[in-house]
């Protein structure tokens, strides 16, 4: 089925909220974001090249300040099973624009629809960040609800997630003490 399963971070980069999962796209898989804040709106994306790594570009135009291209990249070395968690290694804004940032992240799906996802790194990633997700099954077999809540290492984000068709989600929710 070609439901929409994970989120697109404001690098472009799949993820909870402003955080990463070690989860990546399967091969030949696209994802397109618009993000919009007060403080800035974000385009952007993520394809998987090939098995197992995810590519990711996103365009930022801040309110107060100059437009930057963020280029990101997610390398899964281990796929989850039953017994352990998928665990991967990414770089956000590889060419540095902003603040470049390299971590190693562990996700892993539990019982009755809920993930957790933790990590450490550098740059903005260098204080830790965990998060957890939760799907809910609402009235259909194909329509979740998902609720999210991470550390990003930073601030405390929230947010909900919703298909709206096959093939897009509409997220909504607090990043950065912001809506978004």
């Amino acid at each position: 089925m070609g439901t929409c399963q994970a989120k697109l971070l404001p690098s472009g980069t799949s993820g909870v909220i402003n955080m990463p999962s070690a989860y990546v796209r399967s091969m030949g898989q696209v994802a397109l974001t618009y993000q919009y804040t007060d403080d800035y709106n974000v385009i952007g994306g993520n394809v998987a090249v090939i098995p197992g790594v995810e590519i990711a570009y996103s365009r930022w135009s801040p309110d107060k300040g100059e437009d930057f291209n963020m280029y990101s990249a997610k390398y899964m070395i281990v796929p989850e099973t039953v017994a352990s968690p998928a665990i991967a290694v990414g770089i956000e804004d590889a060419t540095d624009e902003k603040d470049r940032s390299a971590y190693a992240v562990v996700s892993k799906a539990g019982p009755w629809g809920l993930k957790i996802h933790a990590g450490t790194g550098t740059g903005r990633f260098r204080d830790g960040f965990i998060g957890l997700e939760k799907q809910f099954k609402v009235n259909s077999k194909t329509l979740n609800l998902g609720l999210a809540a991470e550390y990003d290492g930073d601030n405390f984000n929230y947010g909900m997630f919703v298909p709206v068709g096959k093939m897009m989600q509409v997220e909504a929710g607090m990043r950065d003490e912001k809506f978004y």
